[in-house]
């Protein structure tokens, strides 16, 4: 089976799971480089490591990815994040679909009482002319 709707099913996804662009690519890249550190997330996506924290936190909110720890010989540690196995995540995906299909049909549903000129003013469509 072809997706011919790729970067759609990425915007569906990231929609579902209430997270931004930057967080898919970040959970992207910890399927790449998995597991990795802040630091390596960071070279990996190319941006700085305090948005790529971000992004970390809500990832880890969301249930997405995981947060381990190694101990360092010299003291210390240092965490490391890496995505959750497959079968989880697919939970999450169903669910969040399922969630997000609800509240898509009752926007829908709203809509549909509306007036046709607050309709198109909330969708913002100009009739023609």
């Amino acid at each position: 089976m072809e997706f011919k709707c790729e970067e759609h099913l990425r915007c569906t996804l990231k929609c579902a799971l209430d997270i931004s662009c930057l967080d898919f690519e970040v959970y992207l890249a910890l399927l790449n480089k998995n597991p990795a550190t802040i630091e390596e997330i960071s070279d990996y996506v190319k941006r700085d490591k305090s948005t790529v924290y971000k992004s970390i936190q809500r990832l880890l909110e969301r249930g997405l990815i995981e947060r381990d720890y190694r101990i360092l010989r010299s003291g210390g540690y240092r965490y490391l994040y890496k995505p959750i196995p497959f079968p989880e995540f697919k939970k999450i995906i169903i669910k969040s679909l399922e969630t997000w299909g609800k509240k898509l049909m009752e926007s829908l549903a709203s809509i549909e009482k509306m007036e046709q000129s607050k309709i198109e003013n909330a969708l913002k469509i100009n009739p023609p002319k």
